[in-house]
This record gives C-alpha cells, structure tokens and sequence, in this order.
C-alpha cells in the first residue's frame, strides 16, 4: 500500500454526483483508495438527509445538480467544519457563490491519484499536522 493511499484509509467520503456513471466511478475510485464511501447524493435534497444523519471526513461535490447548483450543501459542509473538493467540467469563472469561489477544483474526468492527491491537500489545511 502506498503512503498516499494507507493516509486516505478508513477517510469517510460523501459523494455529491448526479450522475450514476460518474458516481459510480468516483466510488470505485475512492474504495481502491482504501476510502469509507457513504451513500452517493444524486441531489441536494438527499445529500442534506445523508449530513443530517451521518459526518463525512470530506465530501466530493459536482457543481450543478440537473440544474440545481450545490450551495446549500457546500454551505451545511462549511457550517460542520467538514471540508470539500468541487467535481466540475465548469470553469472557475461559473462559480459565483462565495462558499465556492475559494474551494479546490477537481476537473472532470478525475483519475484516482489526481483525486488523491487533492483529497490530501484540502485535508491538510483543515487539519494541519
């Protein structure tokens, strides 16, 4: 097992993907990664359902939702001190809401150890050390 993927095991990790492929993907990517994965939120609705019940680690977010745009769970995320990563095919200049502005982005497609990767810097500057 690699240093990257031993300090990801055991990581609880929602998925925020509308998308059934998409998540289906990030999951397998995530479980080879050694990541606990909660159950994927193909909408705000139900990711707010899956906070309100259970605490990830870290989320990965798509940006929009058939439509709707993911900030009331970017913003639940921030209000529980809980960190997360955007999953988007949008550039940074279509993110106007200010609990998204400054998040780190993960263009789609993602490969495991981009996803890594990021999953371990945003981890780090929420917990230094």
């Amino acid at each position: 097992m690699s240093g990257t993927t031993a300090r990801l095991d055991g990581l609880r990790v929602l998925i925020v993907e509308d998308e059934l492929v998409v998540a289906m993907e990030l999951e397998a990517l995530l479980r080879d990664l050694g990541c606990i994965v909660l159950d994927p939120a193909p909408t705000v609705k139900k990711a707010l359902r899956i906070l309100a019940e259970e605490r990830p680690d870290v989320a990965v977010l798509d940006v929009n939702l058939r439509g709707e745009c993911v900030t009331p769970v970017a913003e639940a995320l921030e209000a529980q001190e809980i960190c997360f990563v955007l999953l988007t095919g949008y550039g940074r200049e279509r993110l106007h809401d200010k609990v998204l502005q400054d998040v780190t982005c993960v263009h789609k497609p993602v490969d495991g150890r981009q996803l890594a990767k990021v999953l371990l810097e945003v981890l780090a500057r929420y917990r230094p050390g």
